[in-house]
Protein backbone atom coordinates (compact mmCIF):
# COMPACT_ATOMS: atom_id res chain seq x y z
CA UNK A 1 0.00 0.00 0.00
CA UNK A 2 1.49 3.06 -0.87
CA UNK A 3 0.50 6.63 0.83
CA UNK A 4 0.98 10.23 -0.37
CA UNK A 5 1.76 11.76 3.30
CA UNK A 6 1.57 15.47 3.22
CA UNK A 7 3.06 16.81 6.51
CA UNK A 8 5.56 19.59 7.47
CA UNK A 9 8.62 16.90 7.47
CA UNK A 10 11.51 19.89 6.64
CA UNK A 11 14.58 19.66 8.72
CA UNK A 12 16.77 21.42 10.98
CA UNK A 13 15.52 24.84 12.85
CA UNK A 14 15.97 28.85 12.15
CA UNK A 15 14.86 31.40 13.19
CA UNK A 16 11.52 31.53 11.03
CA UNK A 17 11.45 27.68 10.74
CA UNK A 18 10.80 25.73 14.63
CA UNK A 19 10.69 22.56 15.11
CA UNK A 20 7.84 21.63 16.91
CA UNK A 21 5.38 19.31 17.86
CA UNK A 22 3.55 18.94 14.34
CA UNK A 23 6.80 18.32 12.83
CA UNK A 24 7.41 15.52 15.50
CA UNK A 25 3.65 14.06 14.84
CA UNK A 26 4.20 14.17 11.44
CA UNK A 27 8.05 12.34 11.42
CA UNK A 28 6.83 9.99 13.92
CA UNK A 29 3.92 8.67 11.36
CA UNK A 30 6.31 8.45 8.69
CA UNK A 31 8.67 6.47 10.77
CA UNK A 32 6.11 3.91 12.08
CA UNK A 33 3.86 3.53 9.34
CA UNK A 34 7.11 2.74 6.98
CA UNK A 35 8.13 0.09 9.87
CA UNK A 36 4.39 -1.57 8.87
CA UNK A 37 5.27 -2.40 5.74
CA UNK A 38 3.48 1.10 4.38
CA UNK A 39 5.67 2.77 1.83
CA UNK A 40 5.51 6.30 1.78
CA UNK A 41 5.88 9.34 -0.52
CA UNK A 42 6.51 12.67 1.19
CA UNK A 43 5.06 16.06 0.20
CA UNK A 44 6.59 18.20 2.33
CA UNK A 45 4.26 21.10 3.64
CA UNK A 46 7.05 23.04 5.92
CA UNK A 47 7.10 26.60 5.67
CA UNK A 48 9.16 29.40 7.67
CA UNK A 49 5.88 31.21 9.09
CA UNK A 50 7.59 31.94 12.60
CA UNK A 51 8.88 35.16 13.28
CA UNK A 52 8.79 36.95 10.31
CA UNK A 53 6.63 39.98 9.57
CA UNK A 54 2.78 39.70 8.01
CA UNK A 55 2.82 40.44 4.95
CA UNK A 56 5.84 38.05 4.41
CA UNK A 57 3.78 35.17 6.50
CA UNK A 58 0.91 35.63 3.87
CA UNK A 59 2.88 35.51 0.86
CA UNK A 60 4.34 32.32 2.40
CA UNK A 61 1.32 30.86 3.23
CA UNK A 62 -0.57 31.75 0.12
CA UNK A 63 2.84 29.72 -2.09
CA UNK A 64 2.79 27.20 0.79
CA UNK A 65 -0.56 26.42 -0.52
CA UNK A 66 -0.24 26.31 -3.97
CA UNK A 67 3.05 24.41 -3.90
CA UNK A 68 0.48 21.59 -1.59
CA UNK A 69 -2.57 21.94 -4.18
CA UNK A 70 0.15 21.12 -7.26
CA UNK A 71 2.01 18.29 -5.65
CA UNK A 72 -1.27 16.51 -4.46
CA UNK A 73 -2.77 17.21 -7.83
CA UNK A 74 0.56 15.94 -9.83
CA UNK A 75 1.14 12.95 -7.30
CA UNK A 76 -2.14 11.13 -6.14
CA UNK A 77 -3.32 9.11 -8.63
CA UNK A 78 0.10 7.17 -7.51
CA UNK A 79 -0.54 6.40 -4.63
CA UNK A 80 -3.55 4.33 -3.07
CA UNK A 81 -4.00 7.12 0.39
CA UNK A 82 -3.72 10.78 0.87
CA UNK A 83 -2.39 11.24 4.40
CA UNK A 84 -2.54 14.95 5.59
CA UNK A 85 -1.05 15.60 8.95
CA UNK A 86 -2.19 19.21 9.72
CA UNK A 87 -3.20 21.72 12.42
CA UNK A 88 -6.73 22.22 12.93
CA UNK A 89 -7.08 26.09 12.14
CA UNK A 90 -5.14 25.32 8.61
CA UNK A 91 -7.72 22.69 7.88
CA UNK A 92 -10.89 24.46 6.73
CA UNK A 93 -8.55 26.09 3.72
CA UNK A 94 -6.06 23.41 2.80
CA UNK A 95 -7.63 20.47 3.84
CA UNK A 96 -10.23 21.27 1.97
CA UNK A 97 -8.86 21.61 -2.01
CA UNK A 98 -6.59 18.56 -1.03
CA UNK A 99 -10.60 16.84 0.16
CA UNK A 100 -11.73 18.05 -3.40
CA UNK A 101 -8.73 17.26 -5.46
CA UNK A 102 -8.87 13.39 -3.58
CA UNK A 103 -12.45 13.00 -4.67
CA UNK A 104 -11.94 14.02 -7.87
CA UNK A 105 -9.00 11.25 -8.53
CA UNK A 106 -11.01 8.73 -6.27
CA UNK A 107 -8.69 8.18 -3.86
CA UNK A 108 -9.34 8.42 0.18
CA UNK A 109 -7.87 11.27 2.03
CA UNK A 110 -7.03 10.42 5.70
CA UNK A 111 -6.36 13.58 8.54
CA UNK A 112 -4.29 13.63 11.16
CA UNK A 113 -5.02 16.89 13.06
CA UNK A 114 -2.65 17.81 15.89
CA UNK A 115 -3.17 20.25 18.53
CA UNK A 116 -6.39 20.15 20.53
CA UNK A 117 -8.96 23.12 19.70
CA UNK A 118 -11.12 21.69 17.07
CA UNK A 119 -13.84 21.96 18.54
CA UNK A 120 -13.23 25.55 19.51
CA UNK A 121 -12.46 26.85 16.20
CA UNK A 122 -15.40 24.88 14.85
CA UNK A 123 -17.63 26.30 17.10
CA UNK A 124 -16.32 30.02 15.81
CA UNK A 125 -16.98 29.28 12.15
CA UNK A 126 -19.47 31.37 10.77
CA UNK A 127 -22.50 30.12 8.78
CA UNK A 128 -20.25 29.44 5.40
CA UNK A 129 -17.35 28.21 7.32
CA UNK A 130 -18.83 25.78 8.66
CA UNK A 131 -20.98 24.89 5.63
CA UNK A 132 -17.48 24.18 3.70
CA UNK A 133 -16.09 22.22 6.68
CA UNK A 134 -18.87 20.13 6.96
CA UNK A 135 -19.10 18.95 2.73
CA UNK A 136 -15.92 18.94 2.37
CA UNK A 137 -12.82 18.05 4.74
CA UNK A 138 -14.73 16.87 7.85
CA UNK A 139 -15.85 13.52 4.94
CA UNK A 140 -12.82 12.02 4.92
CA UNK A 141 -12.60 8.72 4.89
CA UNK A 142 -10.80 8.91 8.59
CA UNK A 143 -10.21 11.84 11.01
CA UNK A 144 -7.63 11.13 13.70
CA UNK A 145 -7.84 14.19 16.50
CA UNK A 146 -5.40 14.22 19.39
CA UNK A 147 -7.78 14.54 22.69
CA UNK A 148 -10.35 13.43 24.44
CA UNK A 149 -11.73 16.42 24.24
CA UNK A 150 -12.57 16.78 20.40
CA UNK A 151 -13.45 13.30 20.05
CA UNK A 152 -16.57 14.16 22.42
CA UNK A 153 -17.62 16.75 20.29
CA UNK A 154 -17.26 14.85 17.18
CA UNK A 155 -17.99 11.23 18.24
CA UNK A 156 -21.36 10.98 16.19
CA UNK A 157 -19.26 11.40 13.20
CA UNK A 158 -18.29 7.76 11.89
CA UNK A 159 -15.21 8.83 10.38
CA UNK A 160 -13.57 10.14 13.53
CA UNK A 161 -11.06 8.91 15.68
CA UNK A 162 -9.23 9.39 18.90
CA UNK A 163 -5.49 9.04 18.35
CA UNK A 164 -3.28 10.75 21.15
CA UNK A 165 -0.57 12.00 21.02
CA UNK A 166 2.69 9.95 21.00
CA UNK A 167 6.56 9.21 21.53
CA UNK A 168 8.88 6.39 22.24
CA UNK A 169 11.62 7.75 24.30
CA UNK A 170 14.68 6.09 25.56
CA UNK A 171 16.03 7.62 28.19
CA UNK A 172 19.49 7.66 28.16
CA UNK A 173 20.27 6.14 31.88
CA UNK A 174 17.25 5.45 34.22
CA UNK A 175 17.60 7.70 37.36
CA UNK A 176 16.58 7.46 41.10
CA UNK A 177 15.36 10.83 42.24
CA UNK A 178 15.04 11.60 45.48
CA UNK A 179 14.52 14.70 45.99
CA UNK A 180 13.84 18.15 43.72
CA UNK A 181 16.41 20.08 42.71
CA UNK A 182 16.71 21.14 38.78
CA UNK A 183 13.54 22.31 37.09
CA UNK A 184 13.29 22.67 33.40
CA UNK A 185 10.49 24.36 31.25
CA UNK A 186 11.08 23.49 27.76
CA UNK A 187 8.62 25.34 24.82
CA UNK A 188 8.02 27.53 22.11
CA UNK A 189 8.56 31.03 24.35
CA UNK A 190 4.99 32.36 23.43
CA UNK A 191 4.14 34.02 26.58
CA UNK A 192 0.92 31.78 26.69
CA UNK A 193 2.98 28.58 27.82
CA UNK A 194 2.67 30.13 31.40
CA UNK A 195 6.90 31.61 30.76
CA UNK A 196 6.12 34.45 32.85
CA UNK A 197 4.45 32.34 35.72
CA UNK A 198 6.82 29.64 35.55
CA UNK A 199 9.45 32.41 36.16
CA UNK A 200 7.64 34.26 38.55
CA UNK A 201 7.26 31.21 40.98
CA UNK A 202 10.75 30.45 40.87
CA UNK A 203 11.92 33.45 42.56
CA UNK A 204 11.50 32.10 45.62
CA UNK A 205 13.33 28.59 45.22
CA UNK A 206 15.37 27.78 47.73
CA UNK A 207 19.10 28.37 46.86
CA UNK A 208 20.15 24.88 46.00
CA UNK A 209 17.10 24.69 43.19
CA UNK A 210 17.24 26.29 39.61
CA UNK A 211 15.16 26.49 36.52
CA UNK A 212 16.56 26.35 33.50
CA UNK A 213 14.12 27.35 30.40
CA UNK A 214 14.97 25.87 26.99
CA UNK A 215 12.87 27.07 23.70
CA UNK A 216 13.05 29.28 20.92
CA UNK A 217 11.69 32.91 21.26
CA UNK A 218 8.48 33.92 19.35
CA UNK A 219 7.53 37.72 18.49
CA UNK A 220 6.11 37.74 22.37
CA UNK A 221 8.59 36.58 24.26
CA UNK A 222 9.28 38.99 27.34
CA UNK A 223 12.93 38.71 27.22
CA UNK A 224 13.21 41.45 30.32
CA UNK A 225 11.73 38.89 32.80
CA UNK A 226 15.03 36.65 32.71
CA UNK A 227 17.06 39.77 33.63
CA UNK A 228 18.65 39.41 37.04
CA UNK A 229 16.13 36.51 37.94
CA UNK A 230 17.91 35.21 40.74
CA UNK A 231 16.66 30.95 40.24
CA UNK A 232 16.68 30.66 36.58
CA UNK A 233 18.58 30.25 33.34
CA UNK A 234 17.82 31.17 29.57
CA UNK A 235 20.02 27.81 27.91
CA UNK A 236 18.86 28.15 24.24
CA UNK A 237 16.53 25.56 21.68
CA UNK A 238 17.19 21.73 21.94
CA UNK A 239 17.09 19.92 19.16
CA UNK A 240 14.62 16.96 19.34
CA UNK A 241 16.97 14.46 19.32
CA UNK A 242 18.70 16.20 22.40
CA UNK A 243 15.55 16.58 24.48
CA UNK A 244 15.47 13.01 26.31
CA UNK A 245 19.16 13.67 27.55
CA UNK A 246 18.33 17.20 29.03
CA UNK A 247 14.79 16.06 30.85
CA UNK A 248 16.78 13.02 32.51
CA UNK A 249 19.34 15.73 34.04
CA UNK A 250 16.61 17.31 36.03
CA UNK A 251 14.42 16.23 38.53
CA UNK A 252 10.25 18.18 37.15
CA UNK A 253 9.23 19.68 34.32
CA UNK A 254 7.39 23.35 34.59
CA UNK A 255 4.63 23.61 31.91
CA UNK A 256 1.72 25.99 33.30
CA UNK A 257 0.77 26.85 29.48
CA UNK A 258 -2.60 28.43 28.54
CA UNK A 259 -1.99 28.55 25.09
CA UNK A 260 -5.39 28.30 23.53
CA UNK A 261 -4.71 25.73 20.91
CA UNK A 262 -2.97 22.94 23.74
CA UNK A 263 -3.82 19.35 22.92
CA UNK A 264 -1.12 16.54 23.94
CA UNK A 265 2.42 18.65 24.79
CA UNK A 266 4.82 16.39 23.45
CA UNK A 267 7.37 17.53 26.37
CA UNK A 268 4.78 16.12 28.97
CA UNK A 269 4.94 12.61 27.38
CA UNK A 270 8.75 13.11 27.01
CA UNK A 271 9.08 13.94 30.58
CA UNK A 272 6.69 11.14 31.76
CA UNK A 273 8.95 8.83 29.35
CA UNK A 274 11.82 10.05 31.57
CA UNK A 275 10.70 9.53 34.43
CA UNK A 276 9.80 13.63 35.63
CA UNK A 277 6.71 14.41 36.90
CA UNK A 278 4.53 17.99 35.76
CA UNK A 279 3.47 20.84 37.11
CA UNK A 280 0.78 22.03 34.66
CA UNK A 281 -2.28 24.08 34.08
CA UNK A 282 -5.57 22.59 34.22
CA UNK A 283 -6.51 23.54 30.92
CA UNK A 284 -7.79 22.55 27.67
CA UNK A 285 -6.70 18.45 27.72
CA UNK A 286 -3.19 18.78 29.47
CA UNK A 287 -5.58 16.90 32.82
CA UNK A 288 -5.80 13.37 30.10
CA UNK A 289 -2.43 13.59 30.55
CA UNK A 290 -1.45 14.89 34.20
CA UNK A 291 -3.63 13.10 36.60
CA UNK A 292 -3.17 15.28 40.09
CA UNK A 293 -1.20 13.41 42.70
CA UNK A 294 -0.57 10.48 40.39
CA UNK A 295 1.65 11.29 38.21
CA UNK A 296 2.14 15.37 38.53
CA UNK A 297 0.43 18.62 39.99
CA UNK A 298 -2.88 20.43 38.03
CA UNK A 299 -2.64 24.36 39.00
CA UNK A 300 -4.96 27.26 38.22
CA UNK A 301 -4.00 28.96 35.07
CA UNK A 302 -2.47 32.54 34.75
CA UNK A 303 -0.79 32.10 38.18
CA UNK A 304 2.45 32.15 39.67
CA UNK A 305 1.21 31.56 43.09
CA UNK A 306 -0.22 28.28 41.98
CA UNK A 307 2.53 26.91 40.71
CA UNK A 308 4.75 28.12 43.59
CA UNK A 309 2.43 26.49 45.90
CA UNK A 310 3.11 23.43 44.00
CA UNK A 311 6.70 23.57 43.95
CA UNK A 312 6.83 24.54 47.36
CA UNK A 313 4.37 21.08 48.38
CA UNK A 314 6.68 19.17 46.50
CA UNK A 315 9.60 20.35 48.35
CA UNK A 316 8.18 19.73 51.29
CA UNK A 317 6.95 15.98 50.78
CA UNK A 318 9.60 13.97 49.46
CA UNK A 319 7.60 11.14 49.71
CA UNK A 320 5.09 12.85 47.42
CA UNK A 321 7.62 13.37 45.02
CA UNK A 322 8.90 9.86 44.54
CA UNK A 323 5.60 8.30 43.92
CA UNK A 324 5.01 11.58 41.56
CA UNK A 325 7.92 9.95 39.56
CA UNK A 326 6.45 6.38 39.87
CA UNK A 327 3.70 7.65 38.64
CA UNK A 328 5.24 9.32 35.74
CA UNK A 329 6.94 6.46 34.62
CA UNK A 330 3.73 4.14 33.87
CA UNK A 331 1.68 6.89 32.48
CA UNK A 332 4.36 7.15 29.78
CA UNK A 333 4.15 3.96 29.08
CA UNK A 334 0.46 4.67 28.13
CA UNK A 335 1.45 6.53 25.08
CA UNK A 336 4.32 4.81 23.53
CA UNK A 337 3.87 4.87 19.71
CA UNK A 338 3.54 1.08 18.84
CA UNK A 339 -0.10 0.33 19.81
CA UNK A 340 -1.85 3.42 18.87
CA UNK A 341 0.40 3.22 15.10
CA UNK A 342 -0.58 -1.05 15.05
CA UNK A 343 -4.40 0.68 15.36
CA UNK A 344 -3.99 3.35 12.62
CA UNK A 345 -2.23 0.60 10.12
CA UNK A 346 -5.25 -1.52 10.62
CA UNK A 347 -7.38 1.23 9.58
CA UNK A 348 -5.93 2.09 6.93
CA UNK A 349 -5.57 -1.72 5.55
CA UNK A 350 -9.50 -1.76 6.12
CA UNK A 351 -9.76 1.44 4.18
CA UNK A 352 -8.18 -0.04 1.19
CA UNK A 353 -10.52 -3.00 1.29
CA UNK A 354 -13.67 -1.07 1.13
CA UNK A 355 -15.53 -0.68 -1.80
CA UNK A 356 -16.12 3.23 -2.35
CA UNK A 357 -19.61 4.16 -3.89
CA UNK A 358 -19.74 5.91 -7.32
CA UNK A 359 -21.38 8.79 -5.75
CA UNK A 360 -19.51 9.50 -2.55
CA UNK A 361 -15.90 8.01 -2.72
CA UNK A 362 -14.94 9.83 -0.03
CA UNK A 363 -17.77 9.54 2.45
CA UNK A 364 -17.62 7.61 5.93
CA UNK A 365 -18.53 4.56 5.97
CA UNK A 366 -19.68 2.43 8.79
CA UNK A 367 -17.55 -0.55 8.22
CA UNK A 368 -14.37 1.30 9.58
CA UNK A 369 -15.89 2.30 12.80
CA UNK A 370 -14.08 1.67 15.80
CA UNK A 371 -15.74 0.40 19.14
CA UNK A 372 -12.82 0.92 21.13
CA UNK A 373 -11.53 4.32 20.61
CA UNK A 374 -10.60 4.86 24.78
Amino acid sequence: MKILLIAPLGSGASATNVVGGHRLLAAESVRELAQRGFEIEILDTSGDVTNISPWRFQVVRLTRFLRVVWGVATKIRHSQVAFLVIAPHSALVLASAVWAICRMARRPLVLRLSGGDLDVLYRGYGAAARWLADRAWMRCSLVYVETRQVYRDFDHLPNFRWLPGTRNVQAPARVRREELRKLIFVSRLHMTKGLAEALDACRHLPEQCHLQVFGPGMSDTDWSLFEAHPRATYSGVLEPEDVPRVLNEHDLLLFPSYYPGEGHPGVILEAFQCGLPVIAAKWRAVPELVEHEENGLLVEPRSADAVWTAIERLLGDPDLYRRLCEGAERRGEDFRSAKWHDRMAADLRRLQQTPRSDDSPDSPRDDLRRADVI
